[in-house]
């Protein structure tokens, strides 16, 4: 089954990097390894490692802990750039919330 991407992709696009984004910006506060991340995303484990590479150097993403030997990542809540993409993040949703009008949608959320 295609993973259907939410308003964040539909609106900052649908690469690799964005994609690992909004994935951790749904789930956050959880952690997750490459191989999960990998399967949510429906992208590759070599790019999904090249991107994580980049958002661990950047501090978008840090490691969280090791399970089994593998280690698990999350998205970096003290990072201010973070704090800047939750909040728009949450503005999406709420715009999107605001678009239901007694449990009607009026415009179609997912691509």
């Amino acid at each position: 089954m295609e993973r259907k991407y939410g308003a964040f992709c539909n609106i900052f696009g649908t690469t690799p990097r964005i994609k690992i984004i909004e994935f951790f910006l749904e789930k956050r506060g959880l952690d997750f390894g490459i191989g999960d991340l990998s399967k949510d995303t429906g992208l590759n484990r070599a790019t999904t490692y090249n991107v994580m590479s980049g958002l661990i150097k950047s501090k978008i993403i840090v490691p969280s802990r090791k399970v089994s030997g593998g280690r698990l990542y999350k998205l970096n809540s003290e990072n201010k750039d973070v704090k800047l993409l939750v909040d728009v993040f949450n503005k999406i949703l709420e715009r999107i919330v605001n678009k239901y009008d007694k449990g009607k949608i009026k415009e179609k959320v997912y691509a």
